[in-house]
């Protein structure tokens, strides 16, 4: 290692001793983060009240839609005769079992390109 010191290097580093002595600035930066996060909440806030009546007026339908659709996931796709088979294929022998297999193919795929 040497102990030849850059210029340069040296003036960033007594500028930055500087700007830390400066306590105006950090108190400007600190105030400008928090009227930022400020802002944030508040924009949470408003939208939130402003998309509740969207959601209460969308849940009905969203409600009936599931309603009919769990009625439909636990019918067997194909009569099984005896029990202990029809036991072990239960999961995969559903509307239920092959939407999740369908997923998880279409999910995997998509890792798959993506990474």
């Amino acid at each position: 290692m040497t102990n030849d010191r850059d210029p340069r290097l040296m003036a960033l580093f007594e500028s930055a001793a500087v700007v830390a002595e400066d306590n105006e600035f950090v108190t400007r930066v600190m105030a400008d983060i928090d009227g930022a996060r400020r802002r944030t909440v508040i924009g949470w806030i408003v939208a939130g009240l402003l998309l509740t009546p969207l959601v209460w007026w969308l849940s009905g339908p969203v409600t009936d839609t599931l309603v009919v659709v769990g009625e439909l996931l636990p019918d067997s796709l194909f009569t099984i005769e005896q029990e202990m088979v029809a036991e072990l294929l239960a999961p995969v022998n559903s509307v239920a079992g092959v939407a999740g297999l369908l997923f998880l193919g279409i999910w995997r795929l998509y890792r798959k390109l993506t990474h």
